[in-house]
């Protein structure tokens, strides 16, 4: 039976020392939210309140898209009008187009820029429906022109109400404006000139909202809405989209927006070819005028030596003469528009587009670099379009068209010596035919050389009217490199709000508003507030909680006390009869970190459930420096522990130490007596082994009240006599800090039992609430239950 007994006790005292790990506890989690249950509630109902107010009356939003195709490789008619010398000059104007290019192109504030001034977008027309504005446009019943005085606009929002079918007053609160006008007349604003003009078959509302904005505001507004991206990596078409208030007018943006683009597109090929044709027609008056000088000055030497034909003489060697005439031209009009280009070329400064089938097509390599030269010059006029001068691709654009200039003036420097040499060759043949007719006479000499030069002449001036044509129906023929595929179309049913999303996002927000509350509350506290708080910090193990004492009497423990605070004290009496042996005489060491926690309140109720039993029980206040006990009991610290200590006297009756108290005939107390000045010497005497000798030996239970563990070394002093200390905390009132002092004592092992009992505990907690309704028949509730037994007494 004993030995029984004794397995019991020693696995009960195994399972309290055990220490709590900090593990995830969904059940304390839960204890959590029940315990704050209304507070939960009002979150979750005020939160879901706003969400459905939010869903409500939100404007609703309209996801609008379109779609753009890039040509990268056109194939126009201008590739057909022919090849080499006399090839097509449109491959200057139809460069490759690069579909992340025109991406930018696309995002472009400049592009944004002519949008909202077309559509005049910085002007809105809100319809005021009660508390909800929405946003009106093709269905307004008035149109509102708005021209600004001054630069920098403000945002100014003015309210209209419609008087009659002929008037509307005007008011804005920051301008102090209240003006009353009819349709159709300028309304004088401090920012702006208005004119609203009435539009029929549209029905008049009672108040209206018109709001203006800067126009550097509206675009930037419009470019943080619009979305442009690439279908598909291995496409060239370009996905718009906007996300706008009103689905017609998102849909006009977008369309008005695709518009100007692909304008300003085929703007950019046809400003090519208008710089070509201006490069040719330059070229074409300057030869005009010196084939007009050569034709009249051989005219007049017709007219003065009156040649009219060359004798039959002449003829065969004239003929013979006369091919290398030709090939000594062209190499003529080669060196003329090398030497043109070069000119040009010379010029860094200078960066026309360069025709390249004005090259003999002998020079393939020449032809390729102008080719080049010119790809590059596009690709920068593209690039100005969305990026500054200072843009470092731009600079290394310009670099690059640099490099090229330079290596064209050398590929010009050798493309001419090479002509120079052939035409000096030719010279030479031609001066060998020239000493064969020098017997011809002077006149005829001179008519060759007059023909040669009209004939030099009237060629390259027929070949530049060749090109000018060419160029001409390059550039009717020209079309955009880009298209529309689908036009701007808003979906069915508002993107957003979506009001299932809302709310649950409001359900969820009304639930984390709290915990978070809760979490930073008991990150931020100092004090403990549970069990759970005390198991965190340390793990020494927790041997009881004690509830709340509502009841000014100290002791709470009668015999006829049925209380649930009572039954908690008979369940701890319980538990120590697991940890104590109960064959001997044991000792109770009670202490705390500071004063306060309640170390008196405990040692005498627990020493008064003791007794319940049968058990002899004496209280030794032994808190020398700050005694609390005998003024709980009402009775005077003197003929105590102190006299005692000091007295000489080698037989001292210890019964004069013992006083009996009256509320248990087993209960008797050792006082402290006066305050000593030097407690901590008085507690190491030799007496003080004699005393505990003779109190084990007449007691059940000595139970010892000392001072805090936490201020003095009084309780460690002490601690060699008890058989058990038990360390009292106190809820909303020691600090976690100082569960350190007794986590070091059970660590380091410096006492040799030790348990944690919580005092103060509050008594609305879900625990003790489940407690009191399990064990509630018979028990006597403190405080309102108490008042409520009185009420119906006197009823």
């Amino acid at each position: 039976m004993y030995q029984s007994s004794d397995s019991n006790r020693n696995n009960t005292s195994q399972n309290l020392n055990t220490p709590v790990e900090e593990t995830f506890d969904l059940k304390v989690i839960i204890d959590k939210v029940v315990s704050n249950w209304l507070l939960y509630c009002l979150c979750i109902l005020v939160c879901f309140t706003i969400a459905v107010l939010y869903a409500s009356y939100s404007s609703p939003v309209w996801h609008i898209k379109s779609k753009i195709l890039i040509n990268n490789d056109s194939d126009n008619s201008q590739s057909v009008l022919g090849g080499g010398m006399n090839g097509s000059i449109s491959s200057l104007f139809s460069p490759k187009s690069s579909a992340d290019n025109e991406l930018q192109v696309l995002r472009s504030r400049t592009l944004m820029e002519k949008t909202v001034a077309a559509m005049q977008l910085n002007v809105k027309t809100y319809l005021v429906d009660g508390l909800k504005s929405r946003e009106i446009y093709n269905e307004s019943p008035f149109i509102i022109n708005v021209i600004s005085k001054v630069d920098t606009v403000l945002e100014r929002t003015y309210v209209i109400d419609v008087q009659s079918n002929t008037s509307v007053r005007i008011t804005n609160g920051d301008e102090d404006i209240d003006i009353t006008s009819e349709f159709g007349r300028n309304i004088n604003l401090p920012q702006h000139t208005l004119v609203i003009k009435r539009r029929n078959g549209f029905p008049l509302a009672k108040q209206y909202k018109l709001k203006i904005q800067a126009t550097d505001a509206t675009v930037d507004d419009f470019s943080k809405i619009l979305s442009a991206e690439l279908s598909d990596k291995q496409a060239t078409t370009i996905d718009l989209s906007i996300e706008y208030y009103h689905p017609a007018k998102g849909e006009a943006i977008l369309n008005k927006l695709m518009q100007l683009y692909l304008l300003s597109n085929l703007q950019n090929e046809k400003q090519i070819a208008d710089s070509t044709i201006a490069f040719i027609e330059s070229r074409i008056n300057l030869v005009s005028k010196e084939l007009n000088n050569i034709e009249k000055q051989f005219e007049i030497y017709k007219s003065q030596n009156k040649i009219a034909n060359i004798s039959e003489q002449s003829k065969s060697l004239v003929t013979s003469a006369s091919g290398y005439y030709d090939k000594l031209a062209e190499q003529d009009i080669q060196l003329n528009i090398i030497n043109d280009l070069e000119r040009n070329l010379s010029n860094p400064k200078n960066k026309n587009i360069i025709p390249s089938s004005l090259v003999n097509s002998s020079d393939q390599a020449l032809a390729a670099a102008i080719n080049s030269y010119n790809e590059l010059l596009i690709n920068r006029d593209r690039s100005t379009l969305s990026l500054t001068d200072d843009n470092p691709i731009l600079l290394n654009i310009d670099k690059q068209i640099n490099n090229a200039r330079i290596n064209i003036l050398k590929s010009i420097s050798s493309y001419k010596e090479s002509l120079q040499i052939g035409k000096k060759q030719l010279q030479k043949q031609n001066q060998n035919l020239t000493g064969q007719i020098k017997e011809l006479p002077n006149k005829e000499r001179n008519y060759l050389d007059f023909a040669r030069q009209q004939n030099l002449k009237q060629e390259l001036y027929l070949f530049l009217l060749q090109k000018r044509e060419e160029t001409a129906i390059s550039k009717n023929s020209t079309l955009s490199n880009a298209r529309i595929l689908d036009t701007a179309k808003s979906e069915f049913k508002p993107s957003k709000p979506r009001k299932s999303i809302v709310w649950l996002v409001g359900i969820i927000v009304g639930v984390l508003l709290p915990s978070l509350y809760l979490i930073i509350k008991s990150l931020t506290k100092t004090r403990i507030e549970s069990k759970i708080d005390i198991e965190h910090e340390t793990s020494v193990p927790i041997l009881a909680e004690i509830g709340h004492n509502s009841d000014k009497n100290s002791l709470v423990t009668g015999s006829n006390s049925r209380s649930v605070i009572s039954e908690q004290f008979r369940s701890l009496r319980t538990n120590l009869q697991f940890i104590l042996e109960s064959s001997k005489s044991n000792v109770l060491l009670f202490t705390s970190s500071m004063s306060g926690e309640g170390k008196s309140f405990l040692s005498l109720n627990i020493g008064s459930a003791l007794a319940l039993t049968g058990k002899k029980v004496v209280f030794m206040e032994m808190d020398l420096r700050k005694p609390k006990l005998s003024e709980s009991l009402g009775l005077t610290i003197d003929n105590g522990y102190t006299q005692y200590a000091i007295s000489d006297d080698e037989k001292y009756d210890y019964k004069k130490l013992l006083k009996s108290l009256s509320f248990n005939s087993n209960c008797y107390l050792i006082s402290s007596g006066p305050i000593p000045p030097n407690p901590a010497e008085l507690l190491e005497t030799r007496k003080l082994d004699e005393l505990m000798s003779y109190l084990r030996a007449n007691f059940d239970y000595v139970i010892i009240d000392c001072a805090p563990i936490g201020l003095v070394t009084d309780a460690q002093m002490l601690e060699r006599h008890a058989d058990l200390t038990l360390y009292v905390t106190r809820e909303r009132y020691t600090y976690k800090s100082q569960l350190s002092i007794v986590d070091d004592l059970y660590v380091n092992k410096k006492v040799k039992k030790v348990y944690i009992i919580i005092n103060d505990v509050k008594m609305n907690k879900t625990g003790y609430s489940s407690y009191k309704q399990a064990y509630g028949y018979g028990i006597e509730e403190e405080g309102v239950m108490s008042k409520l037994k009185f009420w119906n007494r006197n009823k």
